[in-house]
């Protein structure tokens, strides 16, 4: 099986040979630039659902715990981090030694 060349017209061709940067850049269609999409932009025109946070944070902001609660969350924190660490000691001498070369 030969793979064919498509059929190109000789008008075509020639106008091809002939045309110039500069024709080919009048003659093609112009996009708006972000800045100009933007200003006409509303939210009516969004595709999709746009997003909005419909709940609140699930816990109050650090600023706004008591020094008692903000003793636990960083407790709570160090304890994670802790926990990590050793999961993560303990794996990584859980696996074979490769020997050096």
């Amino acid at each position: 099986m030969t793979a064919r060349e498509p059929f190109v017209p000789e008008a075509e061709w020639g106008r091809f040979l002939r045309d110039t940067e500069e024709a080919i850049r009048r003659s093609a269609p112009r996009e708006p630039s972000a800045r100009e999409r933007a200003a006409g932009a509303g939210v009516d025109d969004a595709v999709g659902e746009v997003w909005c946070p419909e709940e609140p944070p699930a816990g109050p902001a650090w600023r706004q715990l008591d020094p008692a609660a903000r003793v636990r969350r960083a407790a709570r924190f160090l304890g994670l981090l802790t926990v990590l660490l050793v999961l993560l000691t303990l794996f990584r001498h859980a696996q074979p030694a490769v020997p050096s070369p």
